[in-house]
């Protein structure tokens, strides 16, 4: 090789560096966002096991919760407004979700219900499941 080809293949190979370096930091910043947004759905659903509590979900549950106690309203209208209260924090399955049910167990105490009405309302409720009513019952128990 001659050097003025040396010196031109030197600079291709230069040039070549130069214009793929970004493309390099490029890549890594588009995975990383990926990776980034590939483990969001796992915070969310880090709610259920109550990992990532939300006291403002919690006091917005309780209250309705205990409006609807008190005016003994009917429980598929109950079932909806928690549904809806749910949906707007990103929580999907609702009564699946532990701090719903806690929060559901806090309203009904600060409805002044005994305990066994809450529980019995809690078993309407959650449609007789009795693992979401334990868990309903943690919540009005904590809040005594």
């Amino acid at each position: 090789m001659t050097r003025p080809e040396s010196r031109r293949l030197a600079l291709a190979c230069a040039l070549g560096a130069l214009l793929l370096a970004p493309l390099g930091c490029s890549l890594s910043y588009s995975s990383e966002s990926i990776s980034k947004s590939a483990s969001s759905p796992f915070k969310s659903s880090s709610s259920s096991s109550g990992e990532d509590e939300d006291p403002a979900y919690q006091e917005e549950v309780a209250s309705y919760t205990a409006g609807f106690a008190g005016s003994g309203g009917d429980t598929m209208t109950f079932r909806r407004g928690v549904a809806s209260i749910a949906e707007r924090r990103g929580i999907s399955n609702w009564e699946d979700d532990d701090q719903t049910c806690r929060a559901i167990g806090k309203g009904l105490h600060k409805a002044g219900l005994d305990k066994g009405r809450a529980e019995s309302m809690a078993g309407d409720l959650l449609s007789g499941r009795a693992d979401r009513v334990k868990v309903v019952m943690k919540g009005y128990a904590k809040a005594g």
